[in-house]
């Protein structure tokens, strides 16, 4: 399969076939073409540690941040091994190998258990690297994760606060909110909590929001969990006035924003200066502290 044997190939025809124009991997400009040529350029040893979303646990113990860790209920190897018997009424099933491998139960007595435990065999058999050439995650062990559900008994989730971080420095807010729902909305920001007219929805959002009451709290930590890293999103909960981890995404929509502005593209993709890549380091740099 292509993206095995050439995920540069691979990339290049996923990049064509959504944008309908090369991709530019000899001299990047634009937030995309940056995105793929890190994904296929840095070593990807630690990233494929922390994209893992229970692996990542650990990382997130190390720098001192225990306290934002989602309660963990079980781990299992299998789908076999789920006993939902031993859940609470409400939680979250995670596959870690994958994005959006996600059972969300509010309530078990309305949860369809057996379509559930066909939907998690079906994804714990998936390779997802293959869907659009995210090679890291072909590394990534494919295990389930029991947590904690974050939102009340109507099934409402809370706002993620997903913060763009450039060579350690947050310097775009994404606010998602109305999450599972029709009326999802993905909100662009700067630090300052001003709308950045980035793409159609940002621009044409007209509601005021107020930052989260430890907004400055989430700053710092998406500033301390982004040391080290030329680009990684770190995804943040603020629910009942706690902060809670979300995970760390290193090639979020697969580099493949397709609703930016295209002026957005190239400002967005200056924020990345290549010349300061991690290529070729294989982490060295987070690795001095950290130990699995």
């Amino acid at each position: 399969m292509l993206v095995k044997t050439s995920p540069e190939l691979a990339s290049k025809l996923i990049y064509f076939k959504t944008f309908k124009k090369r991709l530019n991997l000899k001299n990047p400009k634009t937030f995309n073409e940056k995105l793929m040529w890190l994904k296929l350029n840095e070593d990807d040893s630690l990233k494929t540690i922390y994209t893992d979303k229970y692996l990542v646990r650990q990382y997130i113990q190390e720098l001192g941040y225990s306290n934002i860790l989602i309660d963990l209920y079980k781990v299992y190897e299998s789908v076999e091994e789920i006993d939902f018997r031993e859940l609470p009424n409400s939680f979250v099933l995670k596959c870690t190998h994958g994005s959006g491998f996600n059972i969300i139960c509010s309530n078990k007595e309305n949860l369809d258990k057996e379509h559930t435990i066909q939907q998690i065999k079906k994804w714990m058999k998936t390779d997802y690297s293959l869907y659009c050439c995210e090679p890291h995650y072909s590394k990534i062990k494919a295990r389930i994760i029991a947590e904690k559900f974050l939102g009340g008994s109507d099934g409402k989730l809370p706002m993620d606060y997903k913060f763009h971080c450039f060579h350690g420095e947050p310097k775009i807010i994404e606010l998602i909110f109305d999450r599972g729902t029709a009326q999802t909305k993905s909100i662009l920001f700067d630090l300052n909590w001003d709308i950045l007219p980035y793409d159609q929805q940002s621009l044409s959002f007209k509601e005021v929001i107020a930052p989260p009451e430890k907004a400055n709290e989430m700053l710092e930590i998406a500033r301390k969990l982004s040391s080290g890293f030329t680009y990684v999103r770190v995804d943040l909960y603020f629910y009942n006035k706690k902060i809670y981890f979300g995970e760390l995404t290193f090639t979020p929509d697969a580099c493949l924003f397709t609703d930016l502005f295209d002026e957005a593209e190239h400002i967005i993709g200056n924020l990345i200066d290549l010349a300061k890549s991690t290529k070729g380091t294989s982490g060295k740099m987070l690795e001095q502290n950290i130990n699995f």
